[in-house]
């Protein structure tokens, strides 16, 4: 059951950053992130790795998100802090991904070549999504912006997930040892 509440709590963080981006309130988002947050500390037995992961990940996002912004491939809606770096929305919606690395997307961590597949195809298409609802604007090289966005997802997904893991292991590892021990115990 707490997958499942991963998942739609990550929905509808995601849903709340785009709309309120639409609707002129960029800041929706981030208050869904925190509130996704407070359940995360609450119930789930990863939360200190998760919230390493999630600043790693917001670290990822300004990069990646700034450098589509600075090369012209996109131009984002909702920028209320600065406008020369990925704004704060798209920031808290790769801290919102993160969160559901050792959640509902845990099981694409040991098929890390089925995760950057899979990446390179729903990122541009997440993407896509964002842009058709209004939250940015690209010029006509979209084709360009989908390829940049697929490669770099198809290398940051799989990259999220080997962190996810390994902090997981570092941060909890009270969480690893019961499971070892079944591994190597004798028969």
């Amino acid at each position: 059951m707490p997958i499942i509440i991963n998942l739609v709590l990550f929905k509808i963080v995601w849903a709340l950053s785009l709309t309120g981006v639409v609707i002129g309130y960029a800041w929706l988002g981030a208050v869904g992130l925190m509130c996704f947050m407070a359940w995360h500390a609450w119930s789930v037995p990863t939360a200190k790795a998760d919230f390493f992961l999630a600043a790693c990940a917001v670290v990822i996002g300004l990069f990646l998100d700034t450098l589509y912004l600075r090369s012209g491939l996109i131009i984002y809606e909702g920028q209320t802090l600065w406008s020369n770096l990925a704004p704060l929305w798209i920031l808290a919606l790769w801290a919102n991904f993160a969160l559901t690395m050792n959640g509902c997307m845990a099981w694409l961590q040991q098929r890390k070549w089925l995760a950057a597949l899979l990446s390179f195809i729903f990122g541009p298409v997440g993407y896509y999504g964002g842009i058709k609802l209004g939250t940015a604007r690209v010029n006509d090289d979209q084709w360009l912006l989908y390829l940049v966005i697929g490669i770099a997802w198809a290398v940051a997904v799989p990259l999220m997930l080997s962190l996810a893991a390994k902090f997981s292991f570092k941060f909890h590892p009270e969480l690893h040892r019961h499971s070892a021990e079944q591994t190597f115990s004798p028969a």
